[in-house]
């Protein structure tokens, strides 16, 4: 009997099992919560919505008030990129207390308001957001406790697998901000920054969040570098004068305050470059952002890059393999799936500064795949592999070398020789 429906005539059938190629998602989208200010037009940002624009939609950045969403708008545009973002815009009212803000601003897990709201973007604007801010609240510690705000985006960047957390600490002093930092030692998620930025205003100074700036610069590095695969760190921050605070780094001394921030998950911005201005009156120098870690205790997913490359295959393999489901369990399928996994290991270990190193591997593995689990439709792989860290400690050790003055001798002697001196000079 044949394997198919029985028939008289010739048929063709389609045979679309397949390696695919991976779907590799934008993962540069800023997400936030944002406070209104004034003139924001609620028909284009409704209350606790999660809305999705792009900073070059004039229509939208004049309905976005005058609120951190406006300025979060302008940072982007400083930084130099289009951002696509998605914002949740909250009832904050002139007469809320701050306890009141707080409250709206972090929302309700079982409504889906506030900061929870971005749980709904995906269903609601088709788009993730990646890179959660919450200016002017983030660097809030409400009863000596951990933010919130940032507490909740934790738990969503769980959920969501691809975002992080870019955030203010304190930025009056170290101590504060390496106190925020602690609460959340158990986060792989929370990029924490030491100060504040200082912007220009109609010609006047202020200082400002600076979590807005830096999720520009990890969009701004994402284009450049075509993924979310290598640090924001010592680049330039663009639209700002200076920190709102002064953090000193004496790059080889690791005493220095920017130091001790870093190993306590905070990052920086500095001045890096000596002796460049000169002035009668000072403020605070410096447009480097010198940030590389998370608040993150263990030393191995301290690094931003590492985790959020860890983030991006993640999300990319499920997505790229989900084209599969429903189909009839073999050795061939079993072989293109494991296959397809490997050539997406591979374009990333072969990226001109590697995503990941040499060594991955993919495979199937018949003590996890019992006659019980295949029987019921599951198939079960391993797949490992090592993010390429981004360089943070460059160690040379320096010592004197006699043997430069063999050299030093055979140049002498070549000289010697080159004018006809010999013997022995005398007087």
């Amino acid at each position: 009997m044949p394997a198919t429906t029985p028939n008289v005539g010739v048929r063709t059938f389609l045979n679309d099992t397949d390696i695919a190629p991976a779907i590799i998602a934008d993962m540069s989208t800023i997400g936030g919560v944002f406070t209104p200010g004034t003139g924001i037009n609620r028909s284009k940002f409704p209350i606790d919505t999660p809305v999705h624009f792009t900073t070059d939609d004039t229509e939208m950045v004049a309905a976005a008030g005058s609120g951190t969403l406006k300025n979060t708008i302008q940072a982007c545009t400083e930084m130099g990129v289009v951002a696509s973002i998605v914002a949740v815009v909250p009832d904050i009212l002139v007469a809320d207390t701050e306890t009141q803000q707080m409250t709206k601003m972090v929302g309700s897990s079982t409504a889906l308001t506030g900061a929870w709201a971005l749980l709904r973007a995906q269903d609601e604007c088709g788009v993730v957001p990646d890179i959660l801010i919450a200016p002017d609240y983030a660097h809030l510690r409400p009863s000596a406790s951990a933010n919130p705000i940032v507490t909740a985006f934790d738990a969503i960047c769980e959920s969501l697998i691809t975002p992080v957390v870019v955030a203010d600490a304190p930025s009056a002093s170290k101590t504060l901000a390496a106190e925020w930092a602690a609460d959340f030692t158990t986060s792989k998620n929370v990029i924490a920054i030491a100060q504040g930025a200082r912007v220009s205003v109609n010609g006047v100074s202020v200082n400002r969040a600076a979590a807005p700036y830096v999720a520009a610069l990890i969009v701004k590095t994402d284009k450049l570098m075509g993924g979310p695969y290598y640090s924001p760190g010592n680049q330039t921050l663009t639209g700002i004068l200076g920190p709102s605070r002064a953090v000193s780094l004496n790059i080889s001394d690791p005493d220095s305050e920017a130091n001790w921030l870093l190993q306590r998950g905070v990052n920086c911005i500095v001045q890096l470059e000596k002796n460049r201005t000169a002035r009668s009156v000072n403020a605070p120098q410096g447009k480097t952002f010198w940030g590389f870690f998370n608040t993150s205790s263990d030393p191995l997913w301290r690094l931003i890059n590492v985790v959020r490359t860890r983030k991006a295959i993640r999300e990319v393999i499920p997505r790229t393999l989900s084209r599969y489901i429903g189909k009839n369990i073999g050795a061939h399928l079993a072989v293109v799936l494991r296959q397809s996994v490997l050539d997406f290991l591979g374009e990333l270990a072969s990226l001109p500064e590697p995503a990941i190193l040499p060594g991955y591997d993919v495979s199937w593995d018949r003590a996890l795949n019992s006659n019980a689990v295949m029987r019921v439709g599951g198939l079960v792989f391993n797949a490992s592999w090592e993010e390429s860290p981004a360089l943070v400690d460059l160690q040379v050790y320096t010592g004197r070398r006699e043997a430069s003055f063999d050299i030093l001798a055979s140049e002498i002697q070549a000289a010697m020789s080159q004018y006809g001196v010999t013997g022995v000079l005398g007087g």
